[in-house]
């Protein structure tokens, strides 16, 4: 069998994270620039059905026993075995790479799990249909964080900005606008399934307090989905200040993020909030290309280790 790579994008949520678990629509993008990428090839003169995994950002290392049935790796190619009817894995090394930082809320577990499908199935020679791709993804997603929306698998399978709301066919969005945004790193490293559990416990304990943050982000995203579709750049950036202040309220922010979102509004973004999980990870924030490199200055002189910029084409 010759060798075969696929890629995958992460992604960003612009709007409506954490609300989107619970029915709430969220609006989210592909972040293209930054990408896992996974390589299958044959290991010649290997014992039958032995598959070695490579995965230096994860610190892997081993054929696929060694890491244990409830590795989401091994849960994920179960997932594609089974639903192929493959019974003897296949004699292979798979190498992960990928300049995308994981546990950072840009989308890692479902971009490193789409590019393992893409290429394990076009390795077997059973090219998986975009449909089909995302629900295994989705399922695999599971094994990772608990209670996944679906949102993350959605928009790095198409790679498209999408509305989306649980249960609903996902709406991919025809902006007539192009975009700009900066994205700056906090340097902390928190898990989106811990975040969702600390919600969700809150929730369960106080609805009271916390539903009424939840309903107003799905009005955020349903105001922000306008915005976003006619280029309205006030407005949009408007919603996502609001949606941080009611991530903020619901303990999903941190001091770190808190810093680096007031920094990018003084030095001129249109927005500014979390993107993903929250507690640490990524910020974004809406710029013009006027004042781009002035907020993108002001996040490195705030703290961030990393701040890299990403633009969205208008649909054409």
């Amino acid at each position: 069998m010759p060798a075969m790579s696929s890629t995958a994008c992460g992604k960003l949520i612009l709007l409506g994270e954490h609300a989107v678990v619970y029915h709430s629509p969220a609006i989210a993008i592909p972040l293209s620039s930054l990408r896992v990428r996974t390589t299958v090839e044959a290991a010649i003169g290997q014992p039958q059905g032995r598959l070695q995994i490579k995965a230096g950002q994860l610190g892997i290392d081993h054929d696929l026993e060694m890491l244990g049935m409830e590795h989401f790796l091994v849960q994920t190619l179960e997932l594609l075995f089974t639903y192929l009817g493959v019974k003897q894995r296949p004699t292979c090394l798979v190498t992960i790479t990928a300049d995308l930082p994981l546990s950072a809320g840009l989308g890692s577990s479902a971009a490193i799990v789409i590019s393992l499908l893409r290429a394990m199935s076009a390795f077997l020679g059973h090219p998986l249909e975009l449909h089909d791709l995302n629900e295994l993804a989705f399922q695999s997603e599971k094994t990772v964080h608990g209670r996944p929306s679906g949102i993350d698998n959605t928009v790095i399978t198409y790679e498209k900005p999408v509305y989306y709301q649980r249960g609903e066919e996902p709406e991919f969005l025809q902006p007539s606008h192009g975009y700009a945004f900066v994205v700056a790193d906090t340097g902390i490293r928190k898990s989106t399934g811990g975040s969702v559990a600390q919600l969700a416990a809150d929730l369960a304990a106080n609805p009271t307090a916390i539903q009424p943050h939840l309903d107003a982000i799905a009005d955020l995203v349903r105001e922000g989905k306008r915005s976003f579709q006619t280029g309205d750049l006030a407005a949009l950036g408007e919603a996502m200040s609001a949606d941080q202040d009611h991530l903020s309220a619901l303990r999903l922010s941190c001091p770190e993020l808190d810093a680096l979102v007031l920094a990018a509004r003084q030095a001129g973004a249109l927005g500014a909030k979390l993107t993903g999980g929250g507690m640490g990870g990524h910020m974004l924030a809406l710029v013009t290309p006027e004042t781009e490199t002035k907020v993108s200055q002001a996040l490195l002189s705030a703290g961030s280790p990393r701040v890299f910029t990403t633009h969205l084409k208008p649909a054409e």
